[in-house]
């Protein structure tokens, strides 16, 4: 790759928050490439509009090298539940960001938003931080000089999946492509 080539992003990840990832890096210039699950249809649909190349599988099967079309400058996981090994990361040259619908090191895990409602919070978040071999407990990415956590209310009565959609899935594809183009530049 010369120095005038785009630098390559992987996002491995499912649902809206995927296909709006592909779509905001993409318009910044960078090549994008996509790993989803069988059934996502709106990060495929995206990928297709964008004339990106992806591949599709199941997340039980491992992940293989031939997986990405090219080594790529990063990965950005954006709703995957994929917890990505050590080795895959480091394909990346400058590693690997995911985002967590809370305001890290609270609430890790799979359950982040449900287990907010269940405290009864009325501020939560987003965190971007950087994929280690614990999970959710990478350091968060700072671009700018500012870490890429920020704060939502939590409405009285939300659901788990409304805060998703409402406040926390659109605050992750900001943070994601804020954080993205603040490596790679």
């Amino acid at each position: 790759m010369s120095k005038n080539d785009p630098r390559r992003v992987a996002v491995v990840g499912c649902s809206w928050l995927a296909a709006e990832t592909l779509v905001r890096i993409a318009a910044s210039g960078f090549e994008v490439c996509l790993i989803t699950e069988p059934g996502e249809r709106k990060p495929i649909e995206t990928a297709d509009c964008l004339g990106l190349r992806y591949a599709v599988k199941d997340r039980r099967l491992p992940l293989r090298a031939s997986d990405l079309p090219w080594r790529p400058d990063l990965i950005v996981s954006a709703h995957s539940f994929r917890i990505l090994p050590d080795w895959f990361i480091g394909i990346a040259n400058l590693g690997a960001i995911g985002y967590h619908p809370s305001l890290l090191p609270k609430y890790p895990g799979r359950n982040a938003i449900r287990d907010c409602l269940a405290d009864g919070a009325r501020i939560t978040g987003g965190t971007v931080y950087w994929l280690t071999e614990k999970v959710d407990g990478g350091p968060t990415v700072v671009a700018d000089g500012t870490r890429l956590q920020d704060r939502v209310q939590v409405l009285p009565g939300e659901t788990a999946l409304g805060l998703w959609k409402r406040a926390l899935a659109p605050l992750g594809a900001g943070l994601l492509h804020r954080g993205a183009c603040s490596i790679l530049r």
